[in-house]
Parts: C-alpha cells; structure tokens; sequence
C-alpha cells in the first residue's frame, strides 16, 4: 500500500502519481476527486521515521494471527481487520484532498527551491508533462 493507494481509497481519481528524491521526498498527483481535477503534493520524509504512511501503515494487520501471512477471504477476524484497514486507508486519504491546486500553482510551488533543490526541476518537468 502507498499514498497512491489511500487516495484511491478515499474516492480519489488518480491520473498519475510520482515520487521524487527531493530534500523532504516529494510525492505528485494529479487527481479528480468530487468533482474536480487538479494536483496535490506530500512529502513522504527523508527517512523511514518521518513518512507519514509508514507511521499510520507500517505494522497494520489486516489479517488475523492465525492467517498473518495467508490471508483468507472467508475467515471472519480476517474480514473484520481488513475493513478497518481499509477505512483507516481512506481517512488517511482524504486528508491530502482537500488541498486541490491549478497546474499554475503546482508549477510555482515544485519550483520553488529550484535554486538548491535537484529535484525540483525535475517535478516542474513531471508537472508539465502532464499538465
């Protein structure tokens, strides 16, 4: 699962999705979601500790104890656990999109460290060609 994945969850379109190795860890989307298409960044960190998804996600079950690393279908803790991931994933979702932005503004905003950040070329380009 991945940031990707929750906003989809969340009832999000998403057109195209790319992470970056910028000084936070970017992350893009181009999305529409009730209605409307624009973009929506997050930042995923620079480490393991400081992502986002990976603190909310990382030791998620969604499987009971007996089926761990065989998840079934029919086994009614498993389905339980699921649905709760499932919803969690959604939540987490949601959060991100509520801050729709223009193509203008997306641009402005990826390009603003161009002058130290390597990677903010980069997403204006990704920006761009997608636009």
């Amino acid at each position: 699962m991945s940031y990707h994945s929750a906003l989809e969850a969340a009832g999000a379109e998403v057109h195209v999705f790319e992470s970056f190795g910028s000084y936070q860890g970017d992350w893009w989307a181009k999305v529409t979601y009730k209605g409307q298409t624009g973009w929506i960044q997050g930042s995923f960190g620079s480490c393991s500790g400081c992502d986002a998804f990976e603190a909310e996600f990382d030791y998620s079950d969604t499987a009971c104890d007996s089926h761990r690393y065989n998840e079934q279908p029919n086994c009614e803790p498993c389905q339980v656990l699921k649905k709760a991931y499932e919803e969690k994933l959604a939540k987490f979702g949601e959060g991100f999109l509520d801050g729709i932005i223009s193509q203008e503004a997306a641009e402005e905003y990826a390009g603003k460290h161009k002058d130290w950040d390597s990677e903010a070329e980069k997403m204006v380009a990704f920006l761009k060609e997608h636009a």
